[in-house]
């Protein structure tokens, strides 16, 4: 048995603990917060009125509130699950608190890098405790300063995406559909107002994929698209290079920088038009023609055989 902790914020963590699991040769079980998880957590925020020590244990940790039921219980389901189960492996993907949790029980975990600047307390002993760290991007990528500590024990296993194993059509049999716009799967800093705008001043068809709007699975509108609209999550990047796609990506707000320095690594190796600021509504004509004109080498993002390469260094730690 191998165990997999995913967060919650978003579909991106428990997607790609789905992905690697579905890899590995052994049962796997997937615990979160998160619907759809083989095993749903109780939640542990908000945690109003906590702040400063009572939330972070002096900063030992990020995410700790003090007299929180949904933390003692979550924390309680997790360890009695270990105990329970005794898996050989245990995945992290991401909690500081939950892989300090399982190693302090005795299993070897492994944890997910994310990119940004990574470089505070909590995120040192994680990566400390682990017996290897997965980065999904590709080894081109220059190591971030706070990996160096711990360089001998990251894998970089290029982009891990849901759509991996599935061959868009080749360019000249796709029917082409325009534009489509992705946003708010794990939140956006634009409101649904403005991605309206958007699609509305393009002279082409737009397709907007986000809140009130999903599709469950989205890969024939993507693989068509002349031109797809997205965030710079990992699993939104990886997505773009099993399609081939030619993008413009806005990066979005989140801790530790994490899209921005996804999206400049993607701007640096010329794979989508990435613009500097969020862009003016009358902006988007001329940023969607850029990207017309894109010839990406996604093949660079590793993303053929990512999920294996994962599972694979996962069961070597649980051996």
């Amino acid at each position: 048995m191998i165990g997999f902790y995913a967060h919650h914020h978003g579909t991106g963590h428990l997607t790609r603990c789905r992905e690697i699991a579905a890899a590995v040769d052994d049962d796997t079980t997937i615990l979160s917060s998160a619907p759809g998880a083989d095993l749903v957590l109780p939640m542990d925020a908000p945690a109003p009125g906590v702040t400063g020590a009572a939330l972070d244990a002096h900063g030992a940790f990020h995410w700790t509130p003090a007299h929180h039921a949904g933390l003692a219980e979550r924390m309680a389901q997790i360890a009695a699950w270990v105990a329970e189960h005794r898996p050989r492996a245990f995945h992290v993907d991401v909690s500081v608190e939950v892989a300090v949790l399982v190693r302090a029980m005795g299993v070897p975990v492994t944890v997910q890098a994310m990119p940004g600047v990574r470089d505070d307390a909590p995120h040192a002993v994680g990566y400390r405790a682990a017996d290897a760290i997965i980065a999904a991007w590709p080894d081109r990528v220059e190591l971030p300063e706070h990996l160096e500590p711990v360089t001998e024990r990251v894998h970089a296993v290029g982009g891990i995406s849901r759509f991996a194993g599935r061959v868009p059509a080749p360019a000249g049999d796709r029917e082409r559909t325009g534009v489509v716009i992705v946003h708010g799967g794990g939140g956006t800093d634009q409101p649904a107002a403005y991605w309206d705008a958007v699609a509305e001043s393009l002279p082409v068809p737009v397709t907007v994929i986000g809140p009130g709007a999903w599709v469950d699975d989205p890969f024939a509108l993507l693989s068509a698209a002349e031109v797809v609209v997205t965030a710079a999550g990992q699993n939104s990047i990886a997505d773009l290079a099993v399609l081939g796609a030619r993008a413009v990506v806005v990066p979005q707000d989140r801790p530790f920088g994490e899209q921005e320095a996804t999206a400049r690594v993607v701007c640096e190796a010329g794979l989508a038009v990435v613009p500097e600021s969020v862009p003016a509504v009358e902006e988007w004509a001329g940023l969607i023609e850029r990207a017309r004109e894109l010839e990406p080498r996604w093949e660079q993002w590793g993303s053929t055989g990512a999920a294996q390469r994962a599972a694979r260094i996962i069961e070597e730690v649980g051996r």
